[in-house]
């Protein structure tokens, strides 16, 4: 999976600068992940992928992609990690014997390992977070309509699949959060085709909206009580936060090997002390940065009992919501650390390099807009990171107020 994203990332550099300056996805990078099986990594052999299911794995992969460019395993991480929870639910529904979420798992992995399939997720909303949703549900015959708008629906002009959660009531009248992996190509659906972005201008980033959107009872999942933290829901989504995080830690690094080459290249530059100090603190933050995203990977891989590539037949391990929330910090921290990291070392890349690095064409000047979206994503944003990792350090349910 490493060596492909190298390959791959090698190619989409080549036409990153511009996609950047017109704004427009990649969608060829997505059409040759699907065709060299890219994209098909976390789906198991038999089903036609490379049977990939660790996290750490998957995130030392992604952030080849995000030495590269940004905007594609980003929209990349999004597929993999979804790809990956069906894999999961396939598992449990082996174990709890329930064929029908069985069938449909292997139909979905089938298509994903065949590279016919592509999910993109369109989840966030104006003024809602993970614990809300202002798209909402309504009960008919057969299934759902779903009616809203989301936001930041990176890679959605490559979707074929979208996952999108929606709030709802159950027959006992309590509000409940449902979510759905659901085609595109389905009546009462629009992208908008409006992302116009200050980094990250080519992600494809653009609003979806649902209208009268059907949504079949058997796509349709509950994820748990509206607005509260869903404790093992979070367990397994929060996974992809460290996805996300390698990307801004590849950006980092490549704006830091920009602005050393350019100091060993240039006459006493390297021979400065404060170049010498700034270079210092940049290679102390990133090998940070690898150690506690290599240490919350390796933390989930246990939880999956996946780090030596074991196949467990058996359901996912039942945890205390406190011991999940535990799991999940792990992740916050370490997103928040490598995101607001990442934006300093490549800060004191553009320092070392000089006034070239701010000019619009520089690459540099690409990846000091792009790292500053890292703070900003969901789940685990800036503050709710801070927010979250306090409650748990200090034994207090996240959901209480």
């Amino acid at each position: 999976m490493v060596e492909l994203a190298e390959k791959h990332a090698a190619d989409f550099a080549t036409r990153a600068a511009e996609h950047d300056r017109d704004g427009t996805f990649a969608t060829e990078n997505i059409t040759a992940m699907k065709q060299s099986g890219f994209a098909a990594a976390a789906v198991p052999k038999e089903f036609g992928g490379m049977g990939v299911t660790s996290i750490h794995d998957c995130i030392v992969a992604i952030n080849r992609l995000g030495r590269a460019e940004g905007a594609t395993p980003l929209a990349f991480t999004m597929h993999l990690f979804r790809t990956l929870s069906t894999v999961r639910a396939l598992r449990n529904a082996i174990a709890s014997g329930n064929r029908m979420r069985q069938q449909r798992s292997e139909d979905m992995l089938k298509k994903i390992g065949a590279g016919g399939l592509f999910i993109t997720v369109a989840n966030s909303e104006r003024g809602a977070n993970i614990r809300t949703s202002k798209t909402l549900a309504t009960k008919v015959d057969g299934g759902w309509l779903f009616n809203g708008v989301k936001t930041f629906a990176t890679g959605s002009p490559s979707a074929d699949l979208l996952a999108v959660r929606a709030r709802y009531r159950n027959e006992a009248g309590e509000e409940r959060m449902g979510a759905a992996i659901v085609p595109v190509d389905r009546p009462g659906v629009q992208i908008m085709d409006n992302w116009d972005g200050l980094g990250m201008r080519g992600s494809g980033s653009h609003d979806v909206v649902f209208t009268d959107y059907p949504v079949k009872d058997d796509e349709f999942d509950d994820i748990g009580e509206y607005g509260k933290f869903n404790a093992p829901f979070l367990a397994v989504a929060s996974g992809s936060s460290l996805g996300l995080s390698s990307i801004f830690l590849g950006i980092a690094e490549t704006a830091h090997d920009i602005a050393v080459t350019a100091m060993k290249n240039r006459e006493e530059a390297a021979s400065y002390p404060m170049n010498q100090a700034t270079a210092a603190e940049s290679e102390t933050g990133l090998a940070a940065m690898r150690g506690i995203l290599g240490r919350a990977a390796l933390s989930y891989d246990d939880f999956f009992n996946t780090a030596a590539g074991v196949h467990d037949p058996n359901p996912l391990p039942v945890l205390s919501d406190m011991e999940a929330y535990e799991l999940i910090k792990n992740a916050a921290m370490a997103k928040k650390f490598v995101m607001d990291t990442a934006c300093v070392v490549v800060d004191q890349a553009l320092t070392l390099y000089g006034g070239g690095g701010f000019v619009a064409n520089s690459t540099l000047a690409r990846l000091y807009r792009d790292v500053r979206a890292g703070p900003f994503m969901q789940p685990w944003a800036r503050n709710q990171a801070i927010e979250l990792i306090g409650k748990v350090s200090l034994g207090v349910d996240p959901n209480d107020e």
